[in-house]
C-alpha cells in the first residue's frame, strides 16, 4: 500500500513538474509555426531511435552468444525491452541489469554466471563507451571546431570519472575474488537469506559459491573471445550515440541546425539525470527540463529549445513506452506459460548442486 502511495505521489511530482515546465518554456509558439515542422525528417529520427534501441538489445545478445547461451536475436531483443519498460515504471538503480539477468539465466546452456556476467559486463560497456564519446566530443568541439564549451568543464570531466568510477564497480561486482570475501564475511543468516537465493529460492546452503564458480567460469570465458567484447562495445556506442543523433534529427525538422558535437555534450548531461533518477518514472519533467536547458545553454532561444526538447523525448521515450510495451506484455505471458514447467524443474536444479557438494 505504502509503495502504491509512493509511486503516485512521485508521478504526480513529475507531471506537476512537466506542467511547469512547459509552461514556463512554451514550446508551442514554435511547434504551431505553419510549415516549420518537417514529419519526414521527425520519422527518420524516431527510426533511428528505435534502431539505436535494438542495437542496445544486439550488444548483449554478442555476449550471450558468446558465452553460448542458446538464445535467439528475438529473444535477447524482448528480454532487454521488457527489462527498459519496468525499469522507466520503476526507476531503481541497476534494475534494468539484474532483470535482464533473471530473465535469461533459465534459457538453455544458461545459468546465473553467464547471466550476471553478460549483463553486468554490457552495462561496463556502455558507461565507458559513455566517457569515449562525451571526451571525443569535447576533443572536437574544442581543438577541431575552434571554440570554447558552453556548459561547464568541470561537469564533463564529472561525467566522464562517473562513467569510469561506474565501469569500476560494475567490474568489481564481477570479481569473483571479493565475491567470495564478502560471502565469507557475511553473517549466517545473510548468506542464507540473500546470497544462497540468488541461485533460487529453494537452494541449499552454500549455494552461493556455485553462482560465483559460474561467473568466474563465464568471465575466463569471455577473456578469449576478443572479437564478441569488441563488437559488444562497439554496438552498444552506436546505441549511445543513436540518442544524440536523433535529438540532432529532431532539430533539423523544426529548421534548426545545431553542430552534432554539441548535441552530443548536451545529450550527455540528459543521460548523466537519467542515469541518477531513481524517483520518478521516465525522469518526467526532469529529464525535460534539463535536456532544454542544456539547448539554451548553447545558444538556442527557450522556446526553441524547449520545442527540440520536447520533441527529442518523445521520439526517446514516449515513442520507445509504445514500442516496448507490448512486447513486454506478449513476453510476460509467454513466460507465464512455461512457469509451471519451471517450477517443477527449481527443485531439480536444486537438488542437484546439493548432490554434488555432498
Amino acid at each position: 500500500m505504502m509503495a502504491g502511495r509512493r509511486g503516485l505521489l512521485v508521478t504526480i511530482l513529475g507531471v506537476a513538474i512537466f506542467a511547469v515546465y512547459l509552461a514556463y518554456s512554451n514550446p508551442f509558439t514554435v511547434l504551431f509555426e505553419v510549415g516549420r515542422f518537417n514529419a519526414v525528417d521527425y520519422l527518420v529520427a524516431v527510426a533511428v531511435d528505435y534502431v539505436g534501441l535494438f542495437l542496445y538489445a544486439a550488444s548483449w545478445y554478442v555476449l550471450l552468444r558468446a558465452l553460448d547461451v542458446k538464445v535467439s536475436v528475438w529473444e535477447a531483443t524482448q528480454v532487454t525491452y521488457a527489462s527498459l519498460f519496468i525499469t522507466w515504471m520503476l526507476p531503481l538503480p541497476m534494475i534494468t541489469d539484474v532483470l535482464k539477468a533473471q530473465l535469461i539465466r533459465d534459457k538453455k546452456n544458461s545459468n546465473i554466471g553467464k547471466a550476471i556476467s553478460s549483463s553486468f559486463i554490457n552495462k561496463a560497456y556502455y558507461n565507458i563507451a559513455f566517457g569515449v564519446i562525451i571526451g571525443l566530443s569535447a576533443v572536437m568541439v574544442t581543438v577541431f571546431g575552434g571554440g570554447g564549451i558552453p556548459i561547464q568543464p568541470a561537469l564533463i570531466w564529472f561525467e566522464i570519472t562517473w562513467a569510469a568510477i561506474s565501469s569500476l564497480i560494475f567490474g568489481l561486482i564481477l570479481s569473483p575474488r571479493l565475491l567470495r570475501r564478502v560471502y565469507g564475511l557475511s553473517p549466517a543468516w545473510v548468506k542464507r537469506n540473500v546470497f544462497d537465493r540468488i541461485y533460487g529460492s529453494g537452494s541449499a546452503e552454500g549455494s552461493f559459491e556455485r553462482v560465483v564458480d559460474d561467473i568466474e567460469s563465464s568471465i575466463r570465458e569471455l577473456r578469449t573471445k576478443i572479437g564478441s567484447n569488441l563488437l559488444s562495445f562497439i554496438l552498444v556506442a552506436l546505441h549511445w550515440g543513436s540518442g544524440s543523433v536523433t535529438a540532432f534529427i529532431v532539430a533539423r525538422s523544426l529548421g534548426v541546425h545545431i553542430d552534432i558535437w554539441m548535441i552530443i555534450l548536451v545529450y550527455a548531461i540528459v543521460e548523466f539525470i537519467q542515469q541518477l533518477n531513481f524517483i520518478i518514472p521516465g525522469g518526467l519533467g526532469v529529464v525535460d527540463a534539463g535536456l532544454t536547458g542544456g539547448f539554451v545553454l548553447i545558444g538556442l532561444p527557450l522556446s526553441v529549445a524547449s520545442a527540440v526538447s520536447l520533441l527529442t523525448r518523445l521520439a526517446t521515450y514516449w515513442l520507445e513506452l509504445l514500442l516496448c510495451a507490448p512486447i513486454t506484455l506478449h513476453y510476460g505471458y509467454m513466460e507465464s506459460v512455461r512457469l509451471p514447467r519451471r517450477g517443477r524443474d527449481a527443485p531439480e536444479r536444486a537438488s542437484s548442486w546439493k548432490d554434488e557438494n555432498s
